[in-house]
């Protein structure tokens, strides 16, 4: 049986340490894509990676430091972080999903004209995520894809387009 310091050391060395600087690494790369004037779903994507990866290499170290676990307990620990995760992530997978939907429908396209919940104008930025729209004062509005899809809004250039489709 190994002593109570080496197991403290063990656990800082195989488990905190990774996990601190996963994320302290995931904020600085972030912080450099940013920087490099990066769009901000890459900038998200390389501090969830990184990030990912150093609770991975911390899950790694406790394994190491505390021995492996039963398959019970492993199925409940994943069932409990999907849970997590999805919650975590609901907003932000139903604008990707709206967006998928808005895009494969090709309602809209950059220069449409649209009215959505009072506010009109040009679209200037189609995203996975939101909609950017250079209103008529030259403001810009930024629109969750999910708005977008579930409330009605006018698409005043897209008529001719779609003329065959609908």
């Amino acid at each position: 049986m190994l002593s109570t310091g080496v197991f403290v050391l063990d656990v800082v060395l195989l488990v905190l340490l990774p996990t601190v600087l996963g994320l302290w690494l995931s904020v600085k790369l972030g912080d450099w894509a940013r920087n490099r004037k990066s769009k901000p779903l890459t900038v998200r994507m390389i501090r969830i990676v990184v990030g990912s990866v150093g609770i991975g290499v911390a899950l790694w170290g406790a394994t190491i430091a505390f021995g492996p676990l039963s398959l019970l307990s492993t199925l409940t620990v994943s069932a409990i972080a999907t849970i997590t995760i999805s919650l975590a992530l609901q907003t932000t997978l139903s604008n990707i999903i709206a967006g998928f939907v808005l895009l494969r429908t090709r309602f809209l396209r950059v220069g449409d004209t649209v009215q959505f919940s009072g506010i009109k104008g040009t679209i200037v930025g189609l995203g996975l995520i939101e909609v950017v729209i250079r209103t008529e004062a030259g403001t810009l509005a930024v629109v969750s894809n999910a708005n977008l899809l579930s409330g009605p809004m006018l698409n005043f250039t897209a008529t001719t387009r779609l003329a065959g489709d609908y």
